[in-house]
């Protein structure tokens, strides 16, 4: 049985939706994301920037805007991924429904409207949208995006169901027994994909969405993504939205959805689930091991290694003759 979502308790003219970014060191396409949600057809919201330690040209990317819905944190030292700063920006919400988004993943114009409507008709606790991952452009063979929210019967299965983190709009008034997401040195799959397990085992009411409102650009598939402060994909996609329909059926076209699993593997899988395994996380266990993925993905990013939790004093010497050298090139030291 399914545990329903309680009464709001927010009040009448709080914030419809909260929007969360985690960022960290790409202005470039955090001002596309930004951009993504400014376009929004519905207005009612503020969006938290939650920085990893950034350097100041997000600040001064988040300032060119210059709309006092959009607040920025900055964590005085690296977290290294995002349940961290996804974390924050539960706690800080105000909304009556909080709704994240990757930094360099893109929101369709319809997106938060589609998205408070189907949490409103269905009493969700989360709502996964359909999204598609965009591949990046390789010679030779023709690209083909993955779509992914798929559910079974308009509800999360935890089998066959990819419900990444920018898909994911979750009602504040159930968080607080949802609890936030584990880091990813917890998890044998995403972050994102664990938290959802681990609200469904709770009995969360997760409904899929079938409409196509979310664009994800995998850094992890992008070489050196981090290194070069570029996003020409998405500023392209951000202006092709301006005839929404037209892009989705270009997408769409360019697309395929997973494969359908065996019905034998699908039940093995299923059983799993019931006994509080997640089904993905045996892949990535073969693969990466636990907290391992993230590791990787840093790599293909062009990122150093996962900061340490309990530096030496050396590390935190080395951190801070580095800040204060910095501070001390600024004209008037500030």
């Amino acid at each position: 049985m399914r545990r329903s979502w309680h009464p709001e308790t927010t009040g009448q003219n709080a914030t419809l939706v909260s929007v969360v970014i985690a960022t960290h060191n790409r202005p470039a396409a955090l001002r596309q994301a930004l951009r993504s949600v400014l376009g929004q057809t519905l207005q009612d919201f503020e969006i938290l920037v939650v920085g990893d330690a950034c350097r100041p040209d997000t600040a001064a990317t988040i300032a060119e805007f210059a709309d006092p819905r959009i607040a920025y944190v900055d964590l005085p030292v690296n977290f290294g991924e995002q349940s961290g700063p996804n974390n924050i920006g539960f706690a800080r919400a105000r909304g009556r429904y909080v709704a994240l988004l990757n930094h360099d993943d893109l929101w369709f114009p319809d997106h938060l409207a589609a998205m408070t409507g189907w949490i409103e008709a269905t009493s969700a606790d989360v709502v996964i949208a359909r999204g598609v991952i965009i591949e990046p452009p390789f010679k030779g063979d023709p690209v083909k995006n993955l779509i992914f929210g798929i559910g079974k019967d308009g509800l999360y299965d935890p089998v066959t169901t990819a419900g990444y983190g920018s898909a994911q709009m979750v009602r504040r008034a159930s968080l607080g027994w949802l609890g936030p997401w584990r880091p990813a040195s917890e998890c044998f799959c995403e972050s994102s994909q664990d938290w959802l397990f681990r609200a469904w085992l709770k009995g969360a009411v997760i409904a899929t969405m079938p409409h196509l409102t979310v664009l994800s650009l995998f850094s992890g598939k992008r070489a050196g993504s981090y290194v070069e402060d570029t996003a020409v994909e998405q500023e392209d996609l951000v202006d092709a939205m301006r005839m929404p329909d037209v892009l989705r059926v270009k997408i769409l076209a360019a697309a395929e959805a997973p494969h359908p699993l065996k019905r034998s593997t699908y039940l093995k899988r299923r059983l799993l689930a019931a006994c509080g395994i997640h089904p993905r996380a045996r892949e990535f266990r073969r693969q990466y091991g636990r907290g391992a993925f993230v590791t990787r993905l840093r790599e293909i990013r062009g990122l150093q290694a996962m900061p340490s939790r309990e530096p030496g004093l050396d590390d935190l010497l080395a951190r801070y003759r580095k800040r204060a050298e910095s501070d001390g090139a600024k004209p008037n030291g500030g």
